[in-house]
């Protein structure tokens, strides 16, 4: 989410509208924005603490509210509103599956801005998120998108087998 933040103030201009996400006024969260754009039948919706999919009707979709610190399901009908609403538990495979078409996103946004902006722009992300007083970065950007990519399909190896291969 922090990386989001950054690439909102790229020098070249917001990296998420140049992607193709909508951005509103966030419907829960004062001062804040939400974007937005259709994926996979449902409705990607990314806010400043928030993440979500919301799935079309009859399926599970996710949501992670970065302060609660996990996935979980949303199967409302509407996006869920950040601050007010939070999705339920269910089991851990099947939290899992929700979240693959939210992972499938994050892929193809993390490829276009390799290649819109290189490597060095979100290594410079993650630096920067290293330096923070509560920054708690995860691996490093090209093992993290290795990482995504493996999620996105199947049952992807633990993040500290990726740092010692």
């Amino acid at each position: 989410m922090v990386f989001w933040g950054y690439d909102v103030r790229h020098s070249e201009g917001n990296s998420l509208l140049r992607f193709g996400l909508k951005r509103s006024p966030s419907p829960g969260l004062t001062g804040t924005s939400c974007y937005s754009m259709p994926w996979e039948s449902g409705l990607i919706e990314l806010h400043g603490a928030v993440a979500s999919w919301t799935p079309p009707p009859g399926m599970s979709g996710s949501v992670f509210c970065r302060d609660r610190g996990r996935i979980e399901l949303w199967s409302g009908s509407q996006s869920p509103v950040p601050g007010r609403e939070h999705g339920e538990a269910g089991m851990v495979e099947e939290r899992w599956q929700a979240f693959r078409p939210f992972l499938r996103y994050l892929v193809s946004y993390e490829r276009w801005i390799l290649e819109t902006h290189g490597a060095e722009w979100r290594f410079g992300c993650w630096r920067a998120l290293k330096r923070l007083p509560k920054g708690k970065p995860w691996l490093p950007p090209a093992l993290a998108l290795k990482w995504w990519e493996l999620a996105a399909v199947g049952n992807p190896p633990r993040p500290k087998q990726l740092v010692k291969s």
